[in-house]
Order: C-alpha cells, then structure tokens, then sequence
C-alpha cells in the first residue's frame, strides 16, 4: 500500500480523508493545512502520493503543485476541488498534477484514483527503454462502473483523455472545458483514449470530434486509441479523414 500526505485547510476533511484512506490500507505520513506546510511536509516524508486541495491560505494547492513538482517532477498528486474549480484544476494537471477527484468526496471516488494513479509507476532514470505511454495500457479499457466516465492524465507532457462506456452530458461538459484549457499550451499533445468502448450515442461522438477538431486548429497533435472494431468503423465512417489512423495500442504512438 501506498503512503500519502494529505493537504486540506479544513480540519474535517483531513480527518475524513485519513480514516478512508487507513482503512483501505495506506499509510497516511504527513499533513498539512496550505501550500507552503505541504511542501516542507512532502520533502520531509517522500510520499508515494498527495491528496491536494484547491484553495488555501497561505499558499494555494495549484501553486504547491508547481513548487512539489519543479523539485520532484515525478511526484503523485491528486487534485480535490469543488465544481466551480475547474480550471485551476486542468491548470494544476497541467503543471504535472496526476488526477483530480471533485467534491463531494465519496470512498468510491477517492479509493478508485489513488489505485488508478498508482498503476502510473515513476519513471527511472534507466528505464530509458520503456515506452511513455506503455504504463497506462492497463487501464486503457477501464470499464468499472466506479471509475469515473472520463478521466485526464498527464504523462510527461502528453495529455491521455480517457474514455469509459458510461460517459454522460455533465462528462462531455467537462470534457469541452478542459480542451479549452489545453489550447493554450504550446506544443500540445493529446491521446484520446477509447479503451475497449463498444458503442457511444451519436451526440456524444459528435462533442468528442468537435473537441479533437478544436485541438487540431489550435496546433496541437492528436492521436486516437480504440480497441473495438466496431467503434473504428463508426469513427471512420464519422469522420474518415480525421480518423484516417485508428491505433489499437498505446505503444504503437509516437509522439
């Protein structure tokens, strides 16, 4: 199991937070009630992971990020933030956060991304060979129904849009909020990830096209992952240019 610092200003939610996460096995080293507690408590403990809130006194969780990261690139933080949060949220994955969870906190939701950015395993300085996306093929075709419709990672750089077959509207809004976000960031890239997804309705594939269309026009690269045949059609038939080159596995990009 996993050790974690937790970083919240509320009293409540840290104390929540720890009983969850011990129960589940972790072991909680350290917290901290704003940004700048957080960074002296991650150099001092090294945790494997960080649960980080948003907004704090003293030091906000997206300037934490920046500081945890510049100093330990290859560091584990989850985001935890309110609806209205949203775009400080995509600018912390930017900056190298790993995930994000919004409130309110369940023990689904919080149990499911430790486990999921723990699959992401750091990488070595001699592990030159291995591919930089070859890490999240085990949770490419995530179906659980606990897992969120959608998820965003970051893995050195390369935005992986993951999609699961229970995607819905509110799904699809956050979707198009965080492409917008991406716009801006020079050279973007971006693998949208349709794991083992036999079929999504109609209006649904039309909001991811347009997403992938806008990144495009921004300047940004886009490459698509679909295992299923019949979702290949569909995409193909869709839009038989934007999807010209369908892959089946993650190690197959090149970025």
């Amino acid at each position: 199991m996993a050790s974690i610092l937790i970083v919240d200003d509320s009293i409540l939610m840290r104390r929540n937070l720890r009983m969850l996460l011990t129960e589940a096995g972790h072991e909680v080293v350290g917290e901290a009630s704003n940004g700048f507690e957080a960074y002296k408590e991650y150099v001092k403990t090294q945790p494997d992971l960080v649960t980080m809130d948003i907004t704090m006194p003293v030091m906000s969780g997206l300037d934490a990020v920046k500081k945890i990261i510049a100093t330990y690139p290859q560091a584990n933080i989850i985001m935890i933030s309110a609806l209205d949060q949203k775009s400080m949220v995509f600018e912390a994955i930017q900056n190298g956060a790993k995930h994000y969870i919004l409130k309110p906190i369940t023990v689904e939701k919080i149990l499911h991304t430790v486990e999921e950015v723990l699959m992401l395993p750091p990488t070595e300085a001699g592990d030159a060979e291995a591919h930089p996306l070859s890490d999240l093929e085990a949770k490419a075709g995530a179906a659980d129904l606990n897992a969120p419709p959608f998820s965003i990672d970051n893995k050195n750089g390369i935005f992986i849009l993951t999609i699961r077959p229970h995607l819905d509207e509110p799904s699809l809004a956050a979707i198009g909020t965080a492409v917008q976000g991406f716009l801006f960031i020079k050279p973007l890239k971006v693998v949208v990830n349709f794991g083992h997804v036999e079929s999504l309705g109609e209006p649904y594939l039309n909001a991811l096209i347009e997403s992938i269309q806008k990144i495009q026009a921004a300047g940004g690269i886009v490459k698509v992952v679909a295992y299923n045949k019949a979702l290949i059609q569909v995409l193909k038939v869709k839009d038989e240019q934007l999807f010209h080159t369908i892959y089946t596995d993650m190690t197959q990009i090149i970025l």
